[in-house]
């Protein structure tokens, strides 16, 4: 299992881990939590070994 987290467009929190084998089940359990049909247009999702899960950024934002 593989560790991956997501971000909404327009918003600045990111949101995870979400324990998968690949990214198509991950977008599948990210689907599932949100509960939609369809993700939303311009939903980023990655590997946290890429790249670490960023919690707060607010700060960097205002």
């Amino acid at each position: 299992m593989r560790a991956f987290a997501y971000k909404l467009p327009g918003y600045f929190m990111e949101y995870g881990p979400i324990e998968a084998p690949d990214e198509t089940a991950a977008r599948s359990l990210i689907r599932q939590r949100l509960g939609v049909r369809r993700l939303p247009w311009g939903l980023q999702v990655w590997d946290l070994e890429s790249r670490p899960l960023q919690r707060w950024k607010v700060a960097e934002a205002s």
